[in-house]
């Protein structure tokens, strides 16, 4: 009789057990159709807000003899209903002719109004159109400080394998993280495992609620140490995106302050030893506008810039992002060694503007 009752209580349990997975399963089968479903309804409504940018330069001979005409497709997002195109600076770089191409294959001409190179890779284009466009369509705009690790966001952008906009899907890493690009360590940075390539530049990343939450515009390959990497990419946060771009869709420009630099390098031990230089940390200055306040001030390549209002120019702070924490028109104490002395100065920096 026990074994019986045993019997009973253990097939009773499988089909409890069986019941429990069918159930756990079938409600996982209806989260991912309501999820794709989620997807291709935000990807419908969001893809008419973003464009494709056809860009080519002026006509040059390369070193075969050959002439070649310079172009890059890269992809853009309607910023208002005045015909303002956000895309990202660095690929719009020696072009001199642009065309904005609709996701309905309408195509309209567009001048670049400004950019905010070299402290963050925002640029706007501006339609030239007299008529009012139909095909400008604003996009809901979300706000960087509700983007969690761990989200499903979209990337949308133009593929490079013909102009077409493309979507695919990633998570979010890191919400608030940065990047070091060239002479500058970009802030207001979300990392994402999104699939990205070089023709979304200027694309955009959104959440599930149809928001833009950033502007795609890094890819990164290796490492600082040159490991390779894969699967990781940045969009710059639309809080930040927007407060640029417009300050230039109104003025032309956004507000930076400027010493008239044009070149300069961060120091390292090993470049300090082969400079014969005595100090190890700082920025070497390379190139200097004639009439920037540097070269006002008696400021020279060859001098190495130490600190900024008792800010040290290092890795952790390089001379660009020190830079940027400054107000134009604002006295700064500037610290400079030059040939084994040190000097502190007070320079005002100029207003960056076209």
């Amino acid at each position: 009789m026990q074994a019986v009752v045993e019997q009973a209580v253990g097939q009773a349990v499988e089909r409890a057990m069986q019941d429990s997975t069918d159930e756990l399963a079938s409600r996982m089968e209806r989260s991912m159709a309501a999820q794709e479903n989620r997807i291709a309804e935000v990807y419908e409504r969001v893809a008419a807000s973003v464009v494709i940018i056809d860009a080519e330069g002026p006509e040059r001979t390369n070193e075969e003899g050959v002439v070649v005409v310079p172009a890059a497709l890269a992809t853009g997002f309607v910023l208002d209903d005045a015909g303002h195109i956000v895309t990202a600076a660095h690929v719009l770089e020696d072009k001199t002719s642009f065309v904005v191409i609709f996701p309905n294959g309408d195509r309209h001409s567009a001048r670049p109004l400004g950019d905010d190179v070299p402290f963050s890779d925002v640029a706007v284009l501006r339609i030239d159109a007299t008529e009012e466009i139909e095909e400008l369509v604003v996009p809901s705009f979300g706000s960087s400080s509700s983007v969690a690790a761990g989200e499903t966001v979209l990337a949308i952008g133009n593929t490079l394998l013909g102009q077409e906009i493309a979507v695919t899907l990633g998570i979010v890493s890191n919400p608030d993280t940065s990047f070091f690009r060239e002479r500058y360590e970009q802030d207001n940075l979300i990392q994402t495992d999104a699939a990205l390539n070089h023709g979304n530049s200027g694309g955009i990343l959104v959440d599930l609620n149809g928001d833009i939450i950033g502007m795609t515009a890094v890819i990164a390959r290796t490492t600082h140490e040159g490991e390779f990497v894969d699967g990781v990419g940045f969009a710059v946060q639309i809080d930040a995106v927007l407060e640029v771009a417009r300050a230039i869709a109104e003025q032309g420009f956004y507000p930076r302050p400027t010493f008239g630099v044009v070149d300069e390098r961060l120091l390292t031990p090993t470049a300090a030893k082969q400079l014969d230089l005595e100090v190890s940390e700082g920025s070497f200055l390379i190139e200097l506008k004639r009439r920037g306040a540097f070269a006002r001030a008696g400021i020279r390549p060859g001098d190495v810039l130490r600190e900024l209002n008792g800010t040290p120019i290092n890795a952790e702070s390089p001379y660009l992002n020190v830079l940027a924490t400054l107000e134009p028109n604002v006295p700064v104490i500037v610290h400079i060694h030059r040939e084994g002395e040190e000097y502190r100065l007070s320079i005002t920096p100029d207003l960056r503007a076209p």
